[in-house]
């Protein structure tokens, strides 16, 4: 791997979080639907995890007409994951050990993620994550989702790196066909609780699988 520049989705990526979905489907039937079996299409399930919690909501709202709106929404959803992330979230298997060796090796790193700022510092803060990656960019700061490139592009651009030696890592497939059409290199994360991992390991150039960490990585990179 000749790596100069690393961008990092957190969710499913750098940290074990993805099981916050769950949790939510069944606080938002709880709230307004007195169901707590509550889950929406596999379709909109896969949608609201690369967007932001703005645009989620929104989707939500317009599907389901839970509470006053999306504002509503959006409040609980930033509330509920603010909590998450402070008690149950955890980093990745490897992920220590993966951003000692790059910030050893002098290679640059950014996180890019359809999280909201506030809450990325949350993570930040807990595990001392900017000790090694000092810029986070949100979805939000570019005003598109991932399946555009254009929150890679700004991480390429604030990294200085050049296309070919800048990687991607990510666990969602939407965002590395995204990556990969645009011509970075991929590293694709499983998640027990993401979609497609076919997918992701196929349009992955190295992947980290079940049982698999990102320590396997540490004796590739250049």
């Amino acid at each position: 791997m000749n790596i100069k520049g690393a961008i990092f989705d957190l969710d499913g990526t750098l940290i074990d979080s993805l099981g916050f979905w769950k949790r939510l489907w069944e606080k938002l039937g709880e709230m307004y639907l007195n169901d707590t079996s509550f889950l929406p299409n596999l379709d909109m399930q896969k949608a609201v995890r690369t967007v932001t919690f703005v645009d989620a909501s929104k989707m939500l709202y317009d599907a389901f007409g839970f509470g006053s709106g999306p504002d509503e929404i959006y409040h609980m959803m930033t509330e509920f994951c603010t909590e998450f992330y402070k008690k149950e979230a955890a980093l990745k298997p490897g992920v220590k050990e993966l951003l000692e060796h790059l910030k050893s090796k002098g290679i640059k790193m950014c996180v890019a993620s359809a999280s909201m700022p506030d809450l990325i510092r949350t993570i930040f803060d807990r595990f001392g994550l900017d000790n090694y990656i000092p810029k986070i960019i949100s979805c939000a700061d570019v005003g598109k989702d991932k399946s555009h490139p254009d929150v890679f592009i700004a991480a390429e651009t604030y990294m200085g790196t050049s296309r070919e030696d800048t990687w991607v890592f990510e666990d969602s497939f939407v965002a590395l066909q995204t990556a990969s059409k645009a011509g970075f290199q991929t590293v694709g994360v499983f998640d027990e609780n993401n979609f497609d991992a076919a997918g992701i390991e196929a349009v992955s150039n190295e992947y980290i699988g079940v049982g698999d960490s990102f320590v396997r990585l540490l004796e590739r990179i250049k």
